[in-house]
């Protein structure tokens, strides 16, 4: 209060305040148009070939505007002329936003990581790793975050090199409490090394089949064919085996059928010649793939088999294309008069 006294007898005037009030009032319109203006006229104006770096732009137009009202606030505090003790503190929490704003604008800036190296990647022809960019992402926004955590106690005189002694204690206890996210954390770290997928590959594994999204610290998210999204731990995941059907360029279809026992075999032999025309004439699998038998004579009756080689193409359908073929060698079989075994409601395939 005695500081707040000395600073209405000595240095208090309604002209310096309507002034500060004025320079804080136009900080707020800086960043509510002009800041944000400048931004978007910029963003408009860059080259669609050089699109992948708007969101370097982008990332420090929220830093900018803290760093513009804060600059005027300072500002309105010297114009004001506040307690010299005020505007040293006010200085202080000015330089601390600043470094503040400066790392969050590189924070979000790497979470636009992917995209700027991948256009990147494309200007020099070189394929960037997609399981590798989102790891690599939250690693770098943790740099960023513990040096600029470090940098704002360092400025405000904090010794942190006691500070990390400490935490590397408690970092120590925690460890020792918090075994599975460790395990976590290796189990990506081999995932992302060995490279058994891709995001966007189509996987399986005991855990979860489905298109892999996403990789962090602790897990892999995975989108199943219903829709749902599965987190696998790392741990889990690194220690399964893991079949990667994107990378597979056939896979073997195979349906079936068990035929009634009193069927003729002229009739048998009709239909599969059907079912293997009908196979080679479809575009969807490899030529010369194509095989339509009779297995076995078991007590279910004749187990009819058709298989063929699927293409693994990138938009392919695996369970469209099962479902499609069923519905074709069903109809195949009864233009021949042909019965399913009593007692078998519907085809078998893998």
């Amino acid at each position: 209060m005695k500081l707040f006294d000395r600073w209405l007898a000595h240095s208090f005037d309604w002209q310096s305040l309507g002034l500060a009030l004025l320079i804080v009032v136009v900080s707020f319109l800086l960043i509510r148009g002009v800041v944000r203006g400048i931004f978007h006229f910029i963003e408009k104006r860059i080259p669609k070939r050089f699109e992948a770096w708007i969101d370097v732009l982008m990332a420090f137009e929220n830093p900018a505007r803290v760093v513009v009202l804060f600059s005027g606030s300072l500002l309105a505090l010297h114009t004001a002329h506040a307690p010299h003790l005020l505007i040293t503190f006010a200085t202080q929490v000015y330089r601390s936003i600043l470094i503040f704003s400066i790392g969050y604008g590189l924070y979000t800036l790497m979470g636009s990581l992917t995209t700027v190296l991948a256009h990147l990647g494309e200007r020099v022809h070189m394929e960037i790793d997609s399981i590798v960019m989102p790891f690599l992402t939250r690693i770098l926004q943790f740099v960023v975050m513990a040096l600029t955590v470090t940098m704002i106690l360092s400025d405000w005189g904090i010794n942190v090199n006691g500070v990390f002694a400490g935490l590397g204690l408690v970092g120590l206890a925690v460890s020792m409490a918090a075994q599975d996210p460790i395990k976590n954390l290796l189990g990506g770290i081999i995932i992302i090394t060995e490279k058994p997928f891709q995001i966007g590959d189509w996987i399986a594994s005991p855990s979860v089949e489905g298109i892999a999204e996403d990789i962090t610290f602790r897990s892999t998210l995975v989108r199943t064919f219903d829709g749902a999204l599965v987190i696998v731990p790392n741990a889990t995941l690194s220690n399964e085996p893991i079949t990667n059907w994107s990378r597979m360029e056939t896979r073997k279809l195979t349906l079936t059928f068990y035929l009634d026992i009193a069927t003729k075999t002229k009739d048998m032999m009709a239909a599969m010649a059907d079912v293997e025309a009908m196979l080679a004439a479809d575009d969807r699998f490899a030529a010369d793939t194509q095989k339509a038998y009779i297995n076995s004579v078991t007590t279910r009756g004749h187990e009819f088999m058709a298989v063929a080689q699927f293409k693994m193409l990138p938009d392919a359908d695996w369970a469209g294309t099962r479902a499609d073929i069923n519905m074709k060698i069903i109809r195949i079989l009864a233009e021949h008069d042909i019965q399913l075994s009593a007692g078998i409601e519907a085809p078998m395939g893998n």
